[in-house]
């Protein structure tokens, strides 16, 4: 009989064979996907490769059309009626993944209010907490992004790290269990790229458990646990960083390192 020591520990995101299409062009192929507890997995590949999609059918916020999802062994996005899969309901949906948090590459912030009042909202509105409860759970978050002397600040007047971290303060809040994070530096100019990346690297040294998909190949080297290379919808490579920018298996791999490299030599 096997013991606690041999179990193997249930992951908090498991993926079967998922597949996601958009009329004739199928966007992921049969992606099995397994995230374990305060591991972190970068995401790397070429544009329209599918890791944005791959992370967005994670959370369903993009239905995936064939495979299942577990988010703590329970399926996301969809019942078993009678022998058949149909949708769930919006409200199962949303209790499936209350554990899931996610950052994009865009902000999304409210104009009209300022960051502290961003971070609170979800708090008070879907958690119930009172005014004073949120406001003292979001300045521990912006604190803990390094904004919280920047709390009463709307956001046009933060720059675009800022904003970045306050989107991810707000995440936070809601204490989710894993974080997604979908390109969060893309859309930064270079000189902010490194105080959004330094946050989440003290997420990823707190035992957060994150799925990142990025374009930062030094912070996924050194960040990850696990690095996952896709190409044309599907999961070419996968294993620890070490090993897979140092002795990258496939052709295509290969190439996407070489090319990346030859882009960022001084």
């Amino acid at each position: 009989m096997p013991t606690a020591d041999t179990i193997a520990p249930r992951a908090i995101v498991e993926a079967h064979g998922i597949s996601k299409r958009f009329g004739d062009l199928e966007v992921l192929s049969d992606i099995d996907f397994r995230l374990d507890s305060s591991e972190v997995v970068c995401v790397i590949g070429p544009s329209g490769s599918g890791k944005s999609t791959l992370l967005r059918c994670l959370a369903f916020l993009e239905p995936y059309d064939n495979g299942s999802v577990y988010i703590d062994g329970q399926l996301l996005g969809y019942d078993q009626r009678g022998g058949m899969r149909v949708r769930a309901g919006e409200r199962r949906i949303d209790e499936v993944r209350a554990p899931v948090g996610m950052v994009f590459q865009h902000f999304h912030l409210w104009p009209h209010r300022t960051a502290l009042e961003n971070v609170t909202e979800a708090l008070r509105l879907v958690n119930g907490l009172s005014r004073r409860d949120a406001e003292a759970e979001g300045m521990a978050m912006l604190e803990r992004v390094g904004l919280a002397e920047r709390a009463g600040h709307f956001p046009e007047s933060l720059s675009g790290g800022q904003k970045q971290r306050v989107a991810i303060a707000r995440a936070l809040a809601m204490k989710p269990r894993v974080m997604l994070f979908d390109e969060p530096t893309s859309a930064l100019d270079p000189e902010l790229v490194g105080e959004v990346l330094d946050v989440m690297k003290q997420l990823a040294a707190d035992g957060m458990t994150m799925v990142i998909v990025t374009h930062e190949m030094g912070f996924a080297a050194n960040v990850s646990n696990r690095v996952v290379f896709m190409d044309q919808g599907q999961v070419v490579e996968s294993g620890p960083p070490s090993i897979l920018f140092r002795q990258p298996r496939s052709a295509r791999l290969k190439q996407f390192l070489n090319t990346w490299r030859e882009r960022h030599i001084d």
